[in-house]
């Protein structure tokens, strides 16, 4: 019977991820002959079955001002767009907000939002605000070699500003990522290790046959965004500890993860057929797709949802559902059931108030990583992250403050943060300022 057929079948989760930079200004971008001055007042649309022309209408347009993208996010984020075409559930459109800083950059000729939290912020009121269902999570771009905001660049390693951000986020907003969007869509080894230490999830893997070697030169050959050997087939995957592109035995899980309208690795309706068939034969699936928030994503979801149509009359008995990252994973890669994380956070401190060492104890469930998180406000208004060392047996930590670390003196507000596997969090932020002097026992935050 049909209720047979659907019960046997998979579903389909869609993830929409948002690149989310604030604003980018194109004054000089030219794309088969079109620049910003020529298109912007352009309000013929072509038709989504000529995608080539879609591309070259499309790309050119970008939101160069707060104003301009707040004006583009209202519509898209309003109850209306959302739920213009409903999922499986009757739900409508979510969004994913894969939020970064632009930090250390000393030339900046896109006239980047630059500053802590002054993306984040804006799109965590908008999130509160509109109670929707989207999520924020994490981006990062890493600092190219000249400091140029405008270029690509691919190591952790030399981007000093990438702990501090990290850092400023659980102290100063009390918040800590669980999903990743790799920037330029780029892993190598040390953010591969990197992002196995803290963040269960990442929807960095743009495996595709959509790279024309001519139009994409920059990326022909593994130069950038390489994932020419990771799986193509919507599955979602642990890495390699040697290559995050292969399968493995690595603690975080990688989904693939296209993009809507761009210059390669195009979601396509042959593309999300393959997703539905899969669901069909049995599999749920987790299908990503990638959008900036710098461009106008209502030309975007519509296109999207065109080819939804059309691959969903041919699988009925498929249903699909509008995602948030989390969950979606956890739906199409499901881990053993296991206690919710929580941690156990005490501080001793002098008679002065000056803190002496923090313990950690898991009380439930089992931290994803080594470690968990740990940073420090300095009075001097320094953001640090430290290792922090094993206790007497696993699941347990400590940190002593001295000479050898930080000055208890120079400590201002200490932060922990862990996630486990299935992206429950245990968050711990002590203003230590606050304490004001105390006795030298020891107490819990």
């Amino acid at each position: 019977s049909t209720e047979e057929i659907i019960m046997a079948a998979g579903k389909v989760y869609i993830v929409h991820c948002v690149d989310t930079e604030g604003p980018l200004c194109e004054e000089h971008l030219t794309l088969s002959g079109l620049t910003n001055d020529n298109v912007k007042n352009k309000t013929d649309e072509p038709r989504f079955e000529d995608f080539d022309q879609l591309v070259n209408w499309h790309r050119p347009h970008t939101l160069g001002t707060w104003e301009g993208l707040a004006e583009k996010l209202a519509t898209v984020t309003n109850k209306e767009f959302r739920n213009n075409q409903l999922d499986s559930n009757g739900k409508g459109w979510v969004f994913n907000w894969f939020c970064m800083d632009h930090i250390g950059f000393e030339e900046n000729p896109r006239h980047r939002a630059m500053g802590f939290h002054t993306i984040f912020d804006f799109y965590d009121s908008m999130v509160t605000e509109q109670d929707a269902g989207d999520a924020i999570h994490w981006h990062f771009h890493p600092l190219s070699i000249y400091k140029e905001g405008h270029r690509c660049a691919r190591s952790y390693i030399n981007s000093p500003n990438l702990y501090e951000i990290l850092s400023r986020r659980l102290l100063e907003r009390n918040w800590f990522p669980r999903a990743n969007r790799a920037g330029f869509q780029d892993e190598r080894p040390d953010s591969h290790w990197f992002l196995e230490q803290w963040m269960p999830f990442d929807f960095s893997n743009t495996a595709s046959d959509d790279v024309d070697p001519e139009k994409n030169k920059d990326i022909v050959g593994g130069r950038f965004s390489d994932w020419r050997w990771a799986p193509i087939d919507w599955r979602t995957y642990h890495p390699h500890h040697d290559c995050h592109q292969l399968e493995g035995s690595c603690r975080r899980k990688i989904a693939r993860c296209l993009n809507l309208i761009s210059r390669f690795a195009n979601v396509t309706e042959a593309e999300l057929e393959k997703a539905f068939q899969r669901a069909s034969d049995g599999e749920s699936t987790l299908v990503a797709i990638c959008s900036h928030d710098w461009r106008d994503m209502s030309v975007e979801i519509r296109y999207f949802q065109y080819l939804l149509d059309r691959v969903t009359n041919r699988y009925p008995n498929v249903k699909y559902v509008y995602s948030e990252a989390v969950e979606a994973f956890n739906a199409v890669h499901p881990e053993l059931e296991s206690n919710k994380i929580s941690l156990k956070c005490d501080i001793s401190c002098s008679a002065d108030g000056n803190p002496l060492r923090v313990d950690i104890d898991t009380v439930s469930g089992k931290v994803f990583g080594p470690q968990p998180y740990f940073a420090i406000k300095t009075r001097s208004r320094r953001f640090i992250h430290d290792n922090l060392c094993l206790g007497t047996e696993f699941g347990k930590w400590f940190y002593e403050f001295g000479e050898d670390a930080v000055s208890p003196d120079d400590v201002s507000v200490i932060g922990v943060a862990a996630n486990d596997a299935i992206g429950n969090q245990s968050i711990h932020v002590l203003d230590v300022d606050a304490l004001g002097e105390r006795n030298s026992d020891t107490y819990s935050f």
